[in-house]
């Protein structure tokens, strides 16, 4: 009987492919593994066919406005800018805030990123500090690092300011991209539901 067992994905050392770019609106992070430009969803490892799938089923209308050639190039190329351009203004807010303030609204960003509830931010804490006890143990300052662990504000109220900010901050990115665009369009859509226009009737 054969002995052979199955191959894991990430077990193969897949890179990520530049033409993936351009074609599917797809580059690499900060882990080498594939990221959409378009709803920032990050994928843990790197193959075609999940990337493809990805494309094909939830930026089908991307991949018709834009088709493959000069005009997606195009296109990508601006989402790469405005990616670029959002990171560089978080890290600028990072920077400018204390290091507990930034470390808080790390935390909160990855807490909305993931959808979790406001209240996890002391749960995390509560983990990070336990990891801390095993991963700093042959430190000198432990105890003082532990202590700036504690200290990092994520109370849930804490947490829902933190995402308060963050969205403040993306509504005025976008107003921003409003007014340097030299013409911009609306589409308008209407319900067909009979509910609905009973409803607007009695009104």
């Amino acid at each position: 009987m054969s002995t052979n067992k199955k191959r894991k994905i990430e077990e193969e050392n897949r890179g990520f492919r530049s033409e993936w770019t351009d074609t599917y609106a797809f580059v690499p992070n900060n882990m080498g593994q594939p990221k959409c430009l378009i709803c920032d969803e990050n994928f843990k490892n790197n193959k075609k066919s999940n990337i493809e799938r990805h494309f094909l089923s939830k930026h089908d209308s991307f991949g018709k406005t834009y088709p493959a050639g000069n005009e997606r190039k195009t296109a990508v190329a601006e989402l790469i800018r405005k990616s670029h351009q959002s990171t560089s203004k978080f890290n600028n807010w990072l920077q400018s805030a204390s290091n507990l303030t930034a470390a808080s609204f790390v935390v909160s960003h990855e807490i909305m990123k993931s959808g979790k509830p406001f209240t996890d931010g002391e749960y995390i804490k509560k983990c990070f500090i336990g990891m801390s006890e095993h991963l700093f143990s042959e430190f000198k300052n432990k105890t003082e690092i532990i202590n700036k662990i504690k200290d990092i504000p994520l109370a849930a109220t804490t947490v829902r300011d933190r995402a308060v900010r963050m969205a403040e901050n993306v509504t005025e990115q976008q107003f921003s991209d409003l007014k340097s665009s030299p013409v911009f369009s609306l589409a308008c859509d209407e319900s067909c539901d009979v509910l609905n226009l009973f409803c607007n009737t009695m009104v």
